[in-house]
């Protein structure tokens, strides 16, 4: 999901979408990141995002100093490598509003902290357990007994929220990973 998400970021934050890579996933992006470095010019930025959690780091400067810094001193402004904390679903449950409609649920029922969640992507899961709509509970939470992480649709459900419903600015209020990220990627256009 995190090229869906870039995909609505980068002309949020007044760039245009070139090519879009994903479902790699986090180790990948630390072997690759040295070989990633030439598709970061003056002219053409780069956007890396992966999920915070996956590096099993307990901070985020560490985790940028093993993944980016240690094999890339001086990487380019236009090199942006973000994380989101602690997983992408956090980001989408910082939208309460638009995301409890989506989900068919009471917005008192959505974390005031996504990013002190300890597992978004189960906290949505658990979300979409008490929806009103069967699409939602029974696409996105997997069914009783089963061992499945998500439900059958819970990728093609998440992508038609990120696209047509998350409010990225709003988001960015109650994710502070977001924010940053958002904040670099403007500040790339004011240079």
């Amino acid at each position: 999901m995190e090229e869906i998400v870039a995909e609505r970021l980068i002309p949020f934050c007044n760039h245009e979408i070139g090519f879009v890579y994903g479902k790699k996933g986090c180790d990948y992006i630390r072997e690759k990141a040295t070989a990633f470095r030439h598709l970061a010019t003056h002219e053409t930025g780069l956007l890396i995002l992966t999920d915070f959690c996956d590096t099993k780091l307990e901070c985020v400067t560490k985790a940028l100093q093993l993944y980016v810094y240690d094999r890339l001193p001086s990487p380019p402004k236009t090199f942006l490598f973000r994380f989101a904390v602690n997983e992408l679903e956090s980001w989408l449950l910082a939208d309460r509003k638009k995301l409890a409609e989506f989900l068919g649920i009471s917005i008192a029922k959505m974390p005031l902290k996504p990013e002190c969640e300890p597992n978004p992507k189960q906290t949505l899961v658990n979300l979409a357990r008490h929806s009103k709509k069967k699409r939602i509970r029974e696409g996105i939470a997997p069914p009783q007994g089963h061992h499945a992480e998500v439900g059958p649709d819970y990728t093609n459900l998440m992508k038609e929220f990120i696209l047509r419903h998350w409010d990225i600015e709003n988001a960015s209020r109650f994710a502070p990973s977001l924010a940053r990220c958002i904040y670099h990627l403007r500040e790339i256009s004011s240079n």
